[in-house]
C-alpha cells in the first residue's frame, strides 16, 4: 500500500515534520518524493539532534524498516543540491539505497536565470522548476537524469548506495520489492495551476492524484491520505516588483506581529511570509479533492481559540464530504510536538 502526504492550503503547513513523524511510526520500507527546487521541507530526527532541510529528498527517512529513498519521475532537482542532501542523510544512517527515476528533470542555472527574468511579477520563488520541466517537455538532450546518470552515481556514490533507474526497475523496486510506501507531496492545493489562483500559482497541480502520478506509483494501491493544514495559512512574501496572489473570500490578511509571534520566513526565498485567517472555503475545497483520512492541523500554539475554531470547521467539512477530520495537531517543529487527539 502507499500512503500520501499532501498540503491542503498554500504550502508551508509542516509536511516535512509530519512525514518525519509518520516514517518513524508507520514502518515504511520506501519513501518517495516528487519535489522541485521551489519548496523546502524541514524535519528533525527522532532524537531531535539533527535537522534535515530537503528540497529534493523526502523527509521521512527515520523508519527502522526503511530500505529505499526515491526521487520520482515528476521531480526536478539540481545535482549539487541532491548530493548535499544525500551526503547528510548518509552521515546520519548508511543503510539506505537512493533510487532516482531516470525521467526526473535536472535543473540548471540557466533555468533559474530564465525564471528570474520573467516571474518576479508574481513573486515566484524563481528556482528554475518550470523551466526545467519545459526543457523536459521539449525533449531537450540533458533535460533528465537519464543523461546525467554516470555523473550522479559517481558523485553521490561516494556517500552511499545510489542508482539512476529505468521505469521498469522503478516499478519493480517500489511496487514488488516494497510493500509499504510513503509518498510526499510539495507545496499546497491552492497553489495548484488549476485551483483558481492562476497565474499566482506553481507550475503543476498539488493533489493526491498528481503526487501519485509524479511519484510513478499505481493509484490502485492508495492507502492512507494525510492532509496537512495550519491554523493561519500563509503565502510566500511579495517581491519588490510583484505580488504573490489573493486569498479566499472568507480570509483576512494579518501579520505575525498581530498574532504575537516571530515572523516566519520561507525556506527557499527567506522572504517574510504573508499570513491570513483560516478559510473554511479553502479547506473544504481541498478536502473534497484530496479526501484525507487524517488531517494534521499545525501551528496550534499560535492561537488556542482560532485553532479550536479551525478544527470545528474541518469537522464540518469532513462530515459533509465523508472523509477524515483532525486527528493530529502540531505545536512546534519537533517530533514530540505532534500529538494525536
Amino acid at each position: 500500500m502507499i500512503d500520501v502526504v499532501v498540503d491542503l492550503q498554500f504550502g508551508s503547513t509542516g509536511k516535512g515534520a509530519l512525514s518525519g513523524y509518520l516514517s518513524e511510526y508507520n514502518g515504511y520500507d520506501a519513501v518517495v518524493s516528487c519535489n522541485m527546487p521551489n519548496a523546502g521541507h524541514t524535519a528533525f530526527s527522532p532524537d531531535t539532534q539533527q535537522c534535515f532541510i530537503h528540497k529534493v529528498l523526502p523527509s521521512g527517512i527515520f523508519g527502522k524498516h526503511l530500505k529505499f529513498v526515491g526521487v520520482g519521475p515528476g521531480s526536478a532537482f539540481f545535482i549539487d543540491r541532491l548530493e548535499e542532501e544525500w551526503k547528510n542523510v548518509c552521515a546520519y544512517r548508511n543503510d539506505l539505497v537512493l533510487i532516482i527515476h531516470d525521467a526526473a528533470a535536472v535543473a540548471t542555472q540557466d533555468h533559474k536565470d530564465m525564471e528570474a527574468a520573467s516571474l518576479s511579477r508574481i513573486s515566484s520563488t524563481m528556482q528554475g522548476s518550470a523551466e526545467a520541466l519545459i526543457s523536459k517537455i521539449r525533449r531537450q538532450e540533458g533535460a533528465t537524469a537519464k543523461y546525467h546518470s554516470r555523473e550522479i552515481v559517481r558523485r553521490l556514490g561516494v556517500h552511499g548506495d545510489v542508482e539512476v533507474v529505468t521505469n521498469a526497475r522503478w516499478i519493480r523496486m517500489l511496487t514488488i520489492n516494497s510493500s509499504n510506501v510513503l509518498l510526499e507531496g510539495s507545496q499546497g492545493y491552492s497553489l495548484s495551476i488549476s485551483a483558481g489562483f492562476y497565474p499566482y500559482c506553481t507550475s503543476r497541480d498539488c493533489t493526491v492524484a498528481r503526487v501519485i502520478a509524479d511519484c510513478g506509483m499505481p493509484i490502485k494501491k492508495l492507502g492512507m491520505v494525510y492532509g496537512s493544514a495550519r491554523v493561519h495559512p500563509i503565502r510566500v512574501g511579495n517581491t519588490p516588483d510583484g505580488h504573490s496572489g489573493d486569498w479566499y473570500p472568507d480570509q483576512v490578511e494579518t501579520d505575525f506581529e498581530t498574532l504575537g509571534v516571530k515572523p516566519e520566513r520561507t525556506t527557499v526565498t527567506q522572504r517574510i511570509r504573508r499570513v491570513a485567517s483560516f478559510s473554511e472555503i479553502q479547506i473544504k475545497e481541498a478536502m473534497a479533492i484530496d479526501m484525507p483520512d487524517v488531517v494534521f492541523l499545525n501551528f496550534w500554539q499560535y492561537d488556542q481559540m482560532a485553532s479550536e475554531a479551525a478544527a470545528v470547521a474541518i469537522s464540518r467539512a469532513a462530515d459533509e464530504l465523508g472523509c477524515g477530520r483532525v486527528k493530529l495537531i502540531g505545536t512546534g517543529p519537533m517530533p514530540s510536538d505532534i500529538k494525536e487527539i
